[in-house]
Order: C-alpha cells, then structure tokens, then sequence
C-alpha cells in the first residue's frame, strides 16, 4: 500500500475522530442548553403562579421602576412588607426587565411615551406582563444615585431626554412626562428624587446643583402639575432631602463605611428611607381608599 493511500487512511480516521468529538460536544452543550431554558421556564412559571396569587390575596398593584438603592429600600428597608400591608403588591422592573433596564432622568420621557402600556400591564421580574386587563395601580420611579452628581446648570429651557447631567436638562425631562401622567388620572404616580452620592464619588459643585435641583422638584415642579392639571395623582418622595447633609452628599451615617466611595446608602438609611416613605404615603393612600368607599 503506498504511503499516500496511508496517509488519505490516517487522514480520515482522524477526521472522523475530531468530527465525533464536536458532535458529541455539541449534543452535550445542546442538552445542557435545553435543560437550562426548560428550569427557566419552569422559573417563569412560578414566578408567574406566585403572582397570580399575590395579585388575588391584594387587591392593589404597584410597578416600581428602579435599580440596586430601590431594592435595598424594598427589602433590607422593609418597604415590600409595608405595602403588602396596605393590601399593595409590589412589581419590580429593574436590570433584566426591558421597562427597568435603564431609569437615568434622561430616560423617563422616551420610557413614559413610548412604554407607559408596558409599565402599567409589568406582571413580574423578569420581563413578564399580563395578557389580560388588569394593570398596576400606582407607578413609582427613581434614578439611581449617579444623577445626583449634576455636571451643570445647562441652557434653559434644556433639552428632555439628554444624556447630559444639568439642571436644565433635568427639568425638561421631567416637565416632559406631565402629558402621560395626566393622560392617566386614575393611576397614582410617584416619583423618588434620586439619592445623594459620597464626597469621594462627586463634587461639591455637582451636589449643590443636585440640592437646587431637588428643591426645584418639590417647590416648584410638584406644585405646578397640580395646578396645570388639577388633579392629585403624583407624589414627591424627597430621598435626596432624607438622606443628604447640608452640602449635597450623603450623611455620614448612611454610609457604608467613613471613607468609601460606594454611595450605595447602608441598612440603617434603608430602614430610615422605608419608614419615612411609609409615612408620607399612608395618608395619601388612606384618603384614596376612603374617597373610592365613599363613592362604592
């Protein structure tokens, strides 16, 4: 037999060798594939199943867009619990989920045009909605802390839905979702000034700007949608105010450690924010329930 011949033989079968080998590699990698998107699904439908029977124990449901300060607020801050409590079941769309994904100031007017059916219909993390008529009784917002670090005043009137951090742009975002909320009388919006960063993370340009910009909120932006509107149906939660100092930044207490540049608030400003918030909005809610018992 020639060395040609051999060589075509030994060719061949370390052909067929590598070609088994990547076969059984890919069946390998296709079942552990499939098994992952089958307890996915299995994941999705509990998810769903828990749900179902949340929504039917609680007659109220509340979509909350936020990301990792809004779910310490939720969970080490108690706040899941507190509205359970008042018969509210809290839906969180934050990263993974398509309406949470991105909750910059500079996000809210493209999210509350183009999304608001998607906001008021999120079912549960992640990413699921319902298919029939039910839909969230109350919408809550809030940027993370980054937005507190506000690099300028900008040109008024400013521009909605830029990614620069100013003041002006910051504000023309905001006027720009009152349209959608008005659209929407009969559902409760409130909305979560973003949190105060660490002195190491900003600067006390940036914070002083973010303590103008959060008194323009509460001063001047809350009171002129109530009148332009004359309706009741947005709430101002002054987090900023609650966990700030004097100069823009976050308290020494709420800190993770003296000296960090994690502005993450601690378990203590969490609890704080969680009974502060329940104390603003449980009259607000109480005088809701008792205006729709008295007109049942």
């Amino acid at each position: 037999m020639s060395k040609w011949i051999i060589a075509l033989l030994v060719i061949s079968i370390l052909g067929n060798v590598v070609g088994l080998y990547f076969a059984y590699k890919y069946i390998k990698v296709s079942r552990k594939s499939n098994h992952a998107q089958w307890e996915l699904k299995q994941a999705h439908q509990m998810v769903s199943g828990l749900t179902e029977k949340l929504d039917k124990l609680h007659p109220y449901r509340m979509v909350f867009l936020h990301h990792s300060v809004g779910r310490g607020i939720l969970d080490q801050g108690g706040l899941r619990d507190s509205l359970l409590a008042m018969g509210i079941v809290v839906k969180g769309a934050t990263y993974g989920d398509e309406i949470g994904q991105e909750t910059d100031i500079g996000h809210w007017p493209s999210k509350f045009k183009n999304d608001i059916d998607r906001i008021l219909t999120f079912k549960a993390h992640p990413d699921m909605y319902y298919g029939d008529n039910t839909i969230n009784d109350i919408v809550m917002f809030k940027s993370c802390y980054p937005n507190s670090h506000i690099e300028s005043d900008g040109t008024e009137p400013g521009e909605p839905g830029s990614n620069v951090r100013s003041i002006a742009n910051f504000k023309a975002s905001l006027l720009s979702i009152k349209e959608t909320m008005i659209g929407k009388p009969e559902q409760l919006f409130v909305y979560i000034t973003a949190p105060p960063m660490v002195p190491r993370g900003s600067s006390p340009d940036a914070a002083a700007r973010a303590i103008k910009f959060n008194r323009w909120v509460l001063e001047e932006y809350l009171p002129g949608y109530q009148k332009e509107s004359n309706l009741d149906n947005l709430q101002i939660f002054d987090l900023f105010g609650l966990l700030s100092n004097d100069e823009g930044f976050l308290k020494t207490e709420y800190r993770k450690s003296p000296d960090t540049e994690d502005s993450h608030p601690n378990e203590l400003a969490n609890k704080q924010a969680a009974a502060s918030f329940v104390e603003l909005f449980r009259p607000r809610w109480d005088k809701q329930q008792q205006q729709e018992s008295d007109t049942n």
